[in-house]
């Protein structure tokens, strides 16, 4: 019955057991993978709750179709953020998935895991287990690399199918890596790969299956028949918002809370409401916003925050909904012609029906969303006056803490800014990337009431330090776009900064800045007493509080630079792994 499926079994909160082995929050990314792993043991019962519904029409598949961050809402959940005080007091419209996958039903599909020396930094801090040799086979688990030519780190037999474009859609995806070569740029072969350089730029990988469909964590992890196949041990409630954990006072010699199951609501009637207790544990999915929200609910979270609300503290925990990150990006763009660009079947009605039909017949074409074709990954501190790189190989290797990048720049067929813009020619830019901001922000309730929004402060370039790598960006972008236009390349400024000087950089960035949707960090993995307080500890448990675990991007020691997909279904798993080995 509508609004839920005929065929995918979703249930409403007040058609479920009365009690669950495991409780999972959040039916995203991260969320759908480890409800598939809890699940293949069938004397296992597992609840997983999720807030926005299946939704598995024709459309919410196909790649161009469904990137889908900017729509009218139906599988986006929209936030604003506060006015940003280093930004002119400008706010963020925050996006997130609200639909069985979450963000991974929305986004660009890229699938980038971070480079190998992303998770070595990780287990240099003390975070034990967490490696790139620990966390490698949970990456391979889960994947199916149908490129001929991946090496041995690239998973064959998971369910998650990851590809690169069998060609280049665009020809200012080649006159950028040309430009590049004459910069320094190493090609990067497969991004990865540890054996890859950690700098340079190279081509994109993506979450699309052989038939040219987006394979989204929903698609590849909780397909129908496979839930069918478990609908006696895993129940998918979905429309749902947790609105509490019920936890309970310690009451064994240490005094250490516990939780003990979880208050629903219907997203669509706050008048429907249940309560399920939990055997085991509850698992918190709900990403960066959603978990801190549920924490601080429920009295887990900075004490002085919740007394103010007149909410019961359970555990003074001040990390949580602390240290938030995002990867801010500054875009440039240019006019040129109009078939070098993805606008080119937005105006262009034959274009349109051609590529329509290539896509129906061979699942090839621009439906694929190709809008971002390719990566550039480079250390500021590396790039000379002139942008050009200076890397040593040993600035090269990728599992050395020490390369890790701090620059990405997307080549985009479009324009980036999000904001309208002149339709007449062809768009190309480059989408300047902030990989590791400096500054931080924080998630925290406006009320006791789980259904008002949320207070996003989120620290815009509040520290100096970005500025200056942002700028470095900007000046790489430029000089690329200059030797393009050496090399013969037609390209006209259209959304440029003013010059290269510092003022001019900083007043563009400054009315340019935005998000690229990569949030993270509010719930980290670190301990309680770090100077920036974690929430969880290396085996995911909230700090203080028993059968309590997060697990997607919310747990990053700091943000990742990279995408986020695929290292948030590797925690999912993690997750998992860890679950399963203790029982």
């Amino acid at each position: 019955m509508w609004p839920f499926s005929s065929s995918y079994p979703e249930l409403t909160c007040q058609s479920l057991a009365e009690e669950y082995d495991y409780i999972i929050i959040g039916g995203g990314t991260a969320g759908c993978a480890l409800a598939n792993r809890l699940s293949s043991d069938p004397s296992v019962s597992v609840l997983l709750v999720e807030r926005g519904l299946a939704a598995d029409t024709w459309a919410s598949r196909v790649p161009l179709f469904s990137t889908d961050f900017a729509s009218d809402g139906s599988r986006t959940y929209k936030r604003d953020s506060l006015p940003q005080k280093f930004v002119d007091g400008r706010t963020q419209q925050l996006y997130s998935g609200k639909v069985l996958g979450g963000t991974s039903r929305i986004n660009s599909m890229l699938y980038t895991r971070g480079i190998a020396a992303e998770y070595n930094a990780w287990s240099a801090a003390g975070r034990k287990g967490w490696s790139y040799d620990d966390v490698l086979p949970l990456f391979k688990k889960g994947e199916r690399n149908l490129d001929n030519a991946a090496g041995p780190e690239r998973g064959r037999d998971g369910e998650w199918t990851t590809r690169s474009h069998d060609i280049t859609y665009f020809p200012t995806t080649t006159r950028v890596f040309e430009a590049g070569k004459k910069l320094g740029l190493p090609s990067i072969g497969d991004m990865n790969s540890s054996s890859s350089p950690a700098l340079g730029f190279g081509k994109a990988q993506f979450t699309i299956n052989q038939n040219g469909y987006r394979n989204s964590s929903f698609a590849a992890f909780l397909p129908l028949k496979l839930v069918l196949s478990r609908k006696s041990h895993l129940a998918i409630c979905t429309g749902t918002i947790a609105t509490k954990i019920d936890i309970a006072p310690g009451s064994d010699s240490e005094g250490i809370p516990r939780a003990k199951g979880v208050y629903l609501q219907s997203a669509f009637s706050t008048s429907r409401t249940s309560y399920v207790s939990v055997k085991r544990e509850v698992i918190l999915c709900s990403g960066p916003f959603g978990n801190p929200q549920l924490l601080q609910l429920s009295g887990v979270g900075p004490q002085d925050h919740l007394k103010s609300l007149g909410i019961p503290v359970m555990k003074d925990l001040p990390g949580v909904g602390s240290h938030f990150q995002d990867h801010l990006a500054v875009p440039i763009v240019f006019q040129v012609p109009m078939e070098d660009s993805l606008l080119s079947i937005e105006k262009r009605f034959f274009t349109f029906m051609r590529e329509f039909v290539k896509y129906m017949t061979r699942g090839t074409g621009l439906l694929l969303s190709p809008v971002l074709e390719s990566g550039i990954f480079v250390k500021s501190d590396l790039l000379d006056a002139e942008s050009n790189l200076h890397a040593s190989a040993l600035q090269l290797n990728a599992r050395d803490p020490a390369n890790i990048p701090d620059i990405e720049i997307i080549p985009i067929a479009y324009d980036g800014t999000g904001v309208p813009f002149d339709k007449s020619h062809g768009v190309f830019g480059f989408l300047n990337v902030l990989l590791r901001p400096q500054s931080t922000g924080t998630i925290r309730l406006a009320s006791s009431n789980p259904n008002d929004p949320l207070q996003c402060e989120l620290g815009t370039l509040a520290a100096p330090e970005d500025w200056k790598v942002l700028r470095a960006s900007l000046r790489l972008s430029l000089a690329l776009a200059k030797q393009m236009r050496k090399d013969g390349y037609p390209m006209t400024d259209y959304r440029v900064p003013a010059s290269d000087s510092d003022a001019d950089l900083d007043a563009y960035i400054k009315k340019w800045v935005r998000t690229t949707y990569h949030y993270s960090s509010s719930c980290r993995m670190a301990p309680e007493n770090d100077p920036a307080p974690g929430v969880v500890d290396d085996d995911l448990r909230v700090h203080g509080v028993r059968s309590l675990r997060v697990a997607d991007s919310s747990i990053f020691p700091q943000i990742l630079a990279t995408h986020l997909q695929a290292p948030s279904v590797m925690v999912g798993e993690k997750c998992a792994e860890l679950l399963n080995g203790g029982h």
